[in-house]
């Protein structure tokens, strides 16, 4: 019988976390078995984009099903704003990173069986959104890969160098949170710190990659990240791209990488998976 193709498609709903209609697209495997629970990949889009950052990536899962160093998994992407999103809960708005981590996996589980464990990939500020995510909450991730992910060197937004908030950056330094607390809650590098028992007891798998040519600085913060997975002895893995920039012809092989590192840690905690 000849294999199907993998199966993209896109939907709505009225999300009570953000008082907004949310568009997102579902990616399902190609032959989707029928008689078992699918982990959940959250795929988080960078700034400027959209659920159509799925459509794009949809290669990266199609050949990692073929090769079989994927398995069967719902994949799903929601259409986030940049300025005043960011993945982040905004005082008294929008709560984008509730969106993502809790009302969007629960409406998906009123339609499809879901495995425990899921799995978080992102690029550039989908790669923030991706760590912050599962970071915060590693009871509900086996992996997160973040690519480029758009973090800063420092903990406090007064102790960000000028060069590493250029453009759009400074806009989400700044959202972020004016006083230490709502920083802090929003800092990778913070939620790392205070959640660093249960991201080990949780056995979180970690893939953290940037060129070292970023055009916006990121590897700065990538290296920092790294620096601190190091000091709190978190296991993780982390590629540092010689020449390779933002997002250019290496970006393909990179965004394989991290969807195969996705796929090792699922098949790891569930070995009933083909």
């Amino acid at each position: 019988m000849k294999a199907r193709s993998a199966f993209l498609t896109t939907e709505r709903f009225n999300a009570q976390t953000t008082g907004t209609e949310v568009e997102y697209k579902i990616l399902l495997p190609p032959n989707m078995p029928a008689d078992r629970a699918l982990p959940l990949i959250m795929h988080f889009h960078a700034a400027m984009s959209s659920s159509s950052s799925l459509e794009a990536a949809m290669p990266a899962y199609e050949r990692a099903w073929a090769e079989g160093t994927l398995p069967a998994a719902i994949v799903v992407c929601a259409s986030t704003p940049t300025l005043g999103g960011f993945y982040i809960n905004h005082p008294d708005g929008p709560q984008w990173e509730s969106l993502i981590s809790d009302e969007l996996p629960e409406l998906l589980s009123s339609r499809y069986a879901l495995a425990p464990g899921r799995g978080a990939i992102g690029f550039s500020m989908g790669g923030y959104g991706a760590l912050k995510a599962a970071l915060r909450n590693p009871k509900d991730y086996r992996a997160v890969a973040a690519l480029c992910p758009a973090i800063f060197p420092a903990e406090t937004s007064q102790t960000v160098p000028k060069h590493n908030r250029p453009s759009i950056l400074n806009d989400l330094n700044e959202a972020m949170g004016a006083d230490a607390k709502t920083y802090s809650s929003n800092s990778v590098h913070s939620i790392l710190r205070g959640n660093t028992e249960a991201i080990r007891s949780q056995s979180l798998q970690i893939f953290v990659d940037c060129g070292e040519v970023d055009e916006f600085n990121l590897h700065d913060g990538a290296l920092y990240l790294r620096e601190t997975l190091t000091e709190l002895a978190v296991p993780h893995t982390f590629h540092s791209v010689p020449n390779a920039g933002h997002a250019d012809a290496l970006a393909y092989a990179r965004q394989d990488a991290a969807v195969r590192f996705i796929g090792e840690a699922l098949f790891a905690a569930n070995r009933n998976f083909d």
